[in-house]
């Protein structure tokens, strides 16, 4: 009886060769690529994904913010482009004081960015600038709609229209943003005091003055 035990156990060891080794081995790191090709790209969507939550987040945010100072502002500037950056600025009333808040959005950095300053000062004196919304871009961030007396849709007063497209990715683009995957925001404020027909000249002075 031993004898026949022995004798089984040495013809079933002498089934496993190396070629089925290697075959075996083969397979399973086909199987790992394949399942570390996938997990790769699982991340970069779920990162993806999140980089667009977050820069969402903070145009809405900044969409928030900018719709209970623009709708009260007296005046919305014409904007325009200055070393590649563009601007827009309005005129509100904070503390009595009369305030001029510029807008820039700075197309190196891909950034939406904020600051103030009292009008009708000799010298401007703006704030430092504060972004309120990191990883966006575009060709035309700012239009203006100038106010129309004679109106009768209601488009009597003047509105300031936000154009911005959240980026995710490298390269160069266009439409002022890099090339990767986009998706755009696009708001409209209208200023409830802003019945003015004539206001190119709304708080530019400072356009350019670094803080």
């Amino acid at each position: 009886m031993m004898r026949r035990l022995r004798a089984r156990r040495s013809r079933g060891d002498a089934g496993i060769t190396m070629a089925e080794v290697m075959v075996s081995m083969t397979v399973m790191a086909v199987l790992m690529v394949i399942f570390t090709g996938a997990i790769i790209q699982i991340h970069g969507v779920v990162n993806k994904a999140d980089t667009f939550a977050e820069t969402q987040l903070q145009l809405n945010n900044a969409f928030i913010r900018l719709d209970k100072e623009v709708r009260y502002a007296r005046a919305i500037s014409e904007p325009a482009q200055v070393n590649g950056d563009w601007y827009v600025e309005y005129v509100i009333v904070q503390d009595t004081v009369d305030t001029c808040v510029e807008l820039r959005m700075q197309t190196s950095t891909r950034m939406l960015q904020r600051r103030q300053w009292q009008q009708d000062q000799g010298s401007p004196a703006p704030t430092r600038w504060t972004t309120i919304a990191n990883g966006v871009g575009s060709a035309t961030p700012f239009t203006v709609t100038d106010a129309d007396s004679t109106a009768v849709n209601g488009f009597g007063y003047q509105r300031l229209t936000l154009d911005m497209t959240a980026v995710q990715g490298g390269g160069s683009g266009s439409n002022g943003a890099r090339a990767g995957s986009t998706r755009q925001s696009n708001i409209t404020f209208t200023a409830l005091n802003a019945t003015a027909t004539n206001v190119e000249e709304t708080c530019i002075e400072a356009r350019g003055i670094p803080s």
